[in-house]
């Protein structure tokens, strides 16, 4: 029969101790009972390690390793660079001979124009000729035509026989400027916009004073007279003191419908409406300012 074991003997009171690492130990403090158990690291057995280099070959080292990272940038770049140039060389060539190319066609362009350059004055002389004549043909009435409107006119009105005309003549001022009286001929109505290019004068003998109102009366409505009436009439008597033949004289304006070749109307408005002068324009601003 064994004997009893022992329990260790525990003051009331006090607690076990706990051990305490190695590194957490101060050191030349003298140990005493009553500090605790120290729990020492385990011995793991390793090799010395001796650093013998000095402090000037290890910075040599690391400047080498440095001048050798600069040294392959560099050189990295210098062929990124080169396959770039090399890649856009064929562009550029393309370029440089489209460029040759259009530099050779001016060239060419340049001396057909110059040989050319004589035909381009020849037909500007034409252009203008051809604006003056049709400038010129444009301000020419149709004489012709005027006496044969004014012909049929005496021709209508009722009477045993037409009117006779014994002296017509018509003057002939072309087309008025901008700016310019729009009709020169005597004209019963003042303020008429009617457009005259010639002034005509007549003298005619008619059966009676009704022959000479319808003459006017018809010349009135024919565009191509304007403002037509008679200035002086006389009338003559036979023996018994009836009223005999009128002899009478009067005048008409010639319109723009007598010409060659008729005028637009942008033509026509501009006669009619001339655009203000630049320094009237520019008085009337300041007038409103």
């Amino acid at each position: 029969m064994s004997a009893p074991t022992a329990s260790p003997h525990r003051s009331k009171g006090h607690k076990p101790k706990e051990k305490k690492s190695f590194w957490q130990l101060e050191i030349g403090k003298k140990a005493s009972s009553d500090d605790e158990a120290i729990d020492h690291p385990p011995f793991v057995p390793t090799l010395p390690r001796v650093d013998l280099l000095p402090a000037k070959v290890r910075e040599s080292i690391g400047l080498r390793k440095v001048r050798r990272a600069v040294i392959a940038a560099i050189v990295l770049l210098a062929a990124c660079t080169g396959g770039l140039w090399y890649l856009q060389g064929s562009q550029i060539d393309d370029a440089n001979a489209a460029l040759a190319e259009a530099q050779s066609e001016s060239v060419v362009l340049e001396a057909k124009v110059t040989a050319l350059a004589p035909v381009k004055e020849m037909f500007l002389q034409i252009t203008s000729q051809k604006d003056l004549v049709k400038t010129t043909m444009a301000s020419q009435p149709q004489a012709a035509a005027v006496f044969s409107h004014l012909l049929a006119a005496a021709r209508v009105p009722g009477g045993a026989s037409p009117i006779e005309f014994s002296a017509i003549s018509i003057a002939y001022q072309g087309i008025p400027a901008e700016g310019d009286p729009l009709n020169e001929c005597a004209n019963p109505d003042p303020f008429g916009t009617d457009i005259a290019v010639g002034c005509m004068t007549f003298e005619a003998t008619a059966g009676s004073r009704e022959q000479v109102s319808e003459l006017l009366r018809v010349l009135a409505r024919d565009p191509v007279f304007i403002g037509p009436y008679v200035d002086t009439t006389t009338i003559s008597t036979d023996a018994v003191g009836n009223d005999g033949t009128v002899t009478f004289s009067g005048t008409s304006g010639v319109s723009l419908d007598a010409l060659q070749i008729p005028l637009t109307d942008e033509q026509v408005e501009a006669i009619r409406n001339p655009p203000k002068p630049v320094a009237d324009t520019e008085s009337e601003d300041g007038g409103a300012s």
